[in-house]
């Protein structure tokens, strides 16, 4: 090799380490924040994609330590601006996602983030680096069962073995890339939890901005109609799901951090926004998640910073009543508003009563991902997203069957047995995480949304290769 060469391979190594520090420190999420914001707002769709794509492939190819894909997979879930949002109640006329020139850039850039992602994962098994943990058979045989789903039924439809060929990818695809490149370091924990905090920031902007200046979201009756509250992204539901699965890393904060009484407030103006969603499930679930960390953090806590806590919690409770009291009219209009059609769970109960019929009829395959629930309106808009049950088992049942639901019920095992070999604060962190997305999965399918999907096999590597126990 001669000079000119030596010197061009160091000025890379230079750059490439340069750019991989910026992207493992803890302002990349809030950079990230901060472009998902001006490209949601500005209706730079393909701008947003291709900042995920370059900073993926980026990660897996150049970098050690791939943390930092989390706070990738955190904000593709709120890439889709409104101007462009293929949603039922997105206003594109000109069916932007379906273009041709779109539709190219998209596969290039999903094609670049994967293939990256295969090199990773074949250089991790090369370098010893991947781990056959019973985790990882565990979700062998859940994808190959997954990818069968709706197998021997009438009106079976390949597009049932597409959808489950990429449910099969995103869970165990994934996980196994991450699981060989997600280096445990003191500051692992600190990272994702900071990318949640950047997410749960940037979507109480984006609330604040919906409750701004959103036409017919408030009612002259002094109520809301929380049908006018959607997002290029999603709808209520989809924000108090998030805002629900960020309450662990406020709460681990709060426990880690000097100044850890701010990150108490911080949870505290998470609850309220599930609350201000008005979502019911996130509301229900968020509740229960949000009691599971003020115990968790009064428990952790010095002396001192339990009282500190202790009177945060009692102030905002107090907070609360004056609020009540003083609006009780609109809330008497937002609770008529929630508890409109609550005994059915807003169509849910059919559902289940439906996927049941379902499941007595394909006991074994099931019926496939793909066919026609009146219950479900099919808000995401894209072809390729099927109808749900809204409830994690009855899907599975009804989809895929027992072939289906018993390897994600070992699957599920496997991952409460990991947790229970070492149960530290780190590893509570991610598993109150995962347990906040599977109980709001109980009420809606964002575990097959494909995107939640990502961070939920992120956090299940991150539980995997925590498990062993650190040496002092």
């Amino acid at each position: 090799m001669n000079t000119v060469e030596r010197d061009e391979k160091l000025n890379f190594r230079k750059v490439c380490d340069a750019v991989g520090g910026a992207i493992s420190s803890f302002y990349f999420p809030f950079v990230t924040a901060a472009v998902t914001l001006a490209c949601y707002y500005l209706s730079l769709d393909m701008v947003i994609i291709w900042y995920m794509a370059l900073c993926g492939a980026f990660i897996l190819i150049f970098m050690k330590d791939t943390t930092p894909l989390i706070t990738l997979f955190l904000f593709m879930n709120i890439m889709i601006s409104m101007e462009h949002s293929p949603t039922l109640i997105g206003n594109d006329p000109d069916d932007y996602y379906f273009q041709t020139a779109v539709l190219a850039q998209i596969g290039v850039a999903i094609g670049l983030f994967g293939g990256a992602g295969i090199y990773r994962l074949i250089v991790s098994i090369r370098g010893g680096q991947f781990r056959c943990t019973p985790v990882f058979f565990g979700l062998c045989a859940f994808a190959v069962c997954i990818m069968l789903n709706g197998l021997f039924s009438e009106g079976y439809t390949p597009m049932n073995a597409v959808y489950g060929f990429f449910m099969a990818f995103l869970f165990l695809g994934v996980f196994s890339m991450c699981s060989g490149s997600i280096v445990m370091g003191e500051r692992t924990f600190e990272k994702i939890a900071w990318s949640f905090i950047a997410l749960s920031a940037c979507l109480m902007i984006e609330l604040a901005v919906a409750y701004a200046t959103y036409d017919g979201l408030w009612l002259e009756s002094g109520g809301i109609d929380r049908s006018k509250l959607y997002f290029g992204w999603g709808m209520y539901n989809t924000i108090g799901m998030l805002f629900t699965i960020s309450m662990p890393s406020a709460a681990y904060l709060a426990i880690k951090m000097k100044r850890g009484y701010l990150f108490t407030v911080y949870l505290v103006a998470l609850e309220a926004c599930v609350f201000i969603s008005l979502s019911r499930q996130a509301m229900l679930c968020g509740s229960f998640v949000f009691i599971i960390c003020a115990v968790w953090i009064l428990t952790k806590v010095s002396k001192t910073n339990k009282w500190v806590d202790g009177a945060i919690f009692g102030v905002a409770a107090i907070i609360a009543v004056i609020v009540l009291i003083c609006n009780s009219g609109m809330v008497d209009e937002v609770i008529g508003m929630l508890t409109a059609n609550f005994l059915d769970g807003n169509g849910r109960l059919n559902l289940y009563e439906q996927a049941l019929q379902v499941f007595f009829k394909y006991p074994v395959f099931g019926d496939g991902f793909y066919h026609d629930l009146d219950a479900d309106p099919g808000f995401i808009g894209l072809p390729i997203m099927p109808d749900m049950y809204h409830n994690t088992l009855f899907e599975l049942l009804a989809v895929g069957g027992l072939v289906a639901l018993i390897p994600y019920v070992i699957h599920r095992s496997q991952t409460i047995i990991s947790f229970i070999k070492n149960p530290t604060d780190d590893r509570f962190f991610i598993g109150l995480t995962i347990f906040a997305l599977l109980i709001l999965s109980l009420l809606d399918n964002h575990i097959f949304y494909i995107l939640p999907t990502l961070v939920y096999s992120f956090m299940t590597a991150v539980l995997i290769n925590s498990e062993k126990k650190a040496k002092n």
